[in-house]
């Protein structure tokens, strides 16, 4: 079997772990706290992107506009997140979330209509780091936050946001250099994506794990 083979049937994993996480979501969704409906949120989310732009890319041959889609979605469901880890005086933190994600959102509808009137030899997309990068400095600032004013912090929220971190950070170099990775021949990009996919896969089952754990601490 060829690397690129493997790379290919490996995607499919993604909408199976996604599809066993939203049933999972649903089980417990009337135990869950908001955090927990939020993380189920985000997979049921992260599911019909999948579903979506594999539809959209084997109809037109082109899905690329689903990546700054992707990224503006990722940063509106972890901004509610933190919006609601954010004490009810820390009023300044939840409005510069709110106007973080508009001007996001208007950065990636420009995005997107630049990109739907262009080749892929003239793809370019910025939105997708921009958001990567915005949900690692949430993560960081949420420890800070608790370090600074000295308050307590739940092994679960810990271990959350830990993940949330880890793997957005990883992200992050991946789409920095995104355009390259677009564009070139060589076939490194395929190794690139694969460890992409890698970090996502293990991302959804960490999200997964937090749900039931969440659920089961409602009980």
């Amino acid at each position: 079997m060829k690397f690129l083979d493997l790379v290919s049937y490996a995607t499919y994993l993604s909408p199976i772990i996604l599809f066993f996480g939203v049933m999972i979501g649903a089980y417990c969704f009337k135990k869950l706290d908001r955090i927990g409906k939020i993380l189920v949120f985000y997979l049921l989310s992260m599911f019909s992107i999948d579903i979506l732009s594999r539809i959209i890319g084997e109809v037109y041959g082109n899905n690329l506009f689903f990546i700054p889609i992707l990224g503006f979605l990722e940063l509106f469901i972890f901004s509610m997140l933190y919006y609601f880890l954010a004490g009810k005086e820390e009023k300044l933190k939840r409005y510069s979330l709110i106007v973080i994600n508009l001007a996001t959102l208007i950065f990636t509808i420009w995005e997107i209509k630049k990109i739907a009137y262009a080749s892929l030899s003239e793809f370019e997309s910025y939105s997708k780091a921009i958001a990567t990068l915005i949900i690692v400095l949430f993560s960081i600032s949420f420890f800070l936050e608790k370090i600074w004013l000295r308050k307590g912090i739940s092994g679960a929220l810990f271990f959350l946001n830990s993940g949330i971190l880890l793997f957005y950070s990883l992200e992050l170099i991946i789409f920095l250099p995104i355009d390259f990775l677009i564009h070139d021949n060589s076939g490194l990009k395929f190794y690139f994506w694969f460890a992409n996919l890698i970090f996502i896969l293990i991302f959804y089952v960490f999200i997964i794990a937090s749900i039931w754990k969440n659920g089961k601490t409602q009980e």
